[in-house]
């Protein structure tokens, strides 16, 4: 039986150069302006609060949380697996459908099955994402916002692996501050 989380996606959210550019060197006084280009991303009360965060916090995290807000993909520790491989469709071009096995998921993505066994404890979160990572590694990279790490929800952006690599050569310094590869030993803390 199919699960009911099933993602058709025809294109990504892509940031464009003024976005990257806001989360790469944004100011306090451009934090306004990114809202603005997101209209119904935020309430009135979610942009008086992140002014008022701008204007009291450390600003790059304010950027971060921002961007995320937008572009991230959003993984409470109490997430189901099949959840998980659904917010990710959700950033893929095409189709992605998952079920739930006895052995852990098996999805179908991009014409081709494939399963990520799971161990059915806490540590199945991050299996997961490794293996969504995995599938998808010849054309994309998912990387964790190093500002989530610490909470309980991790915030992770996909983006393809050539958007990777321009932003790399271009930002070297920043985009390391702001994101952390997926490893094999990453995990919630």
């Amino acid at each position: 039986m199919l699960d009911d989380n099933i993602a058709e996606v025809s294109m990504m959210k892509q940031a464009d150069q003024q976005d990257w550019e806001f989360l790469l060197h944004g100011s306090v006084e451009d934090v306004d302006a990114f809202m603005q280009r997101h209209p119904g991303m935020f309430s009135g009360n979610d942009r008086l609060d992140f002014l008022q965060a701008a204007r009291e916090e450390e600003v790059s995290s304010v950027r971060a949380n921002l961007f995320s807000w937008v572009y991230g993909v959003t993984v409470d520790w109490r997430e189901e697996d099949s959840e998980i491989v659904r917010l990710f469709g959700e950033c893929l071009p095409g189709e992605v459908i998952v079920e739930e096995i006895d052995e852990g998921l098996a999805l179908s993505y991009a014409g081709e099955n494939y399963s990520i066994p799971l161990m059915f404890s806490p540590n199945d979160r991050y299996i997961t994402i490794r293996g969504i990572a995995d599938i998808i590694q010849n054309q994309f990279e998912i990387r964790l916002f190093r500002d989530s790490y610490f909470s309980d929800t991790h915030v992770f952006v996909l983006l393809s692996c050539v958007q990777w690599q321009e932003l790399e050569s271009s930002h070297t310094v920043e985009v390391e501050k702001i994101f952390q590869k997926i490893t094999p030993d990453l995990n919630f803390p």
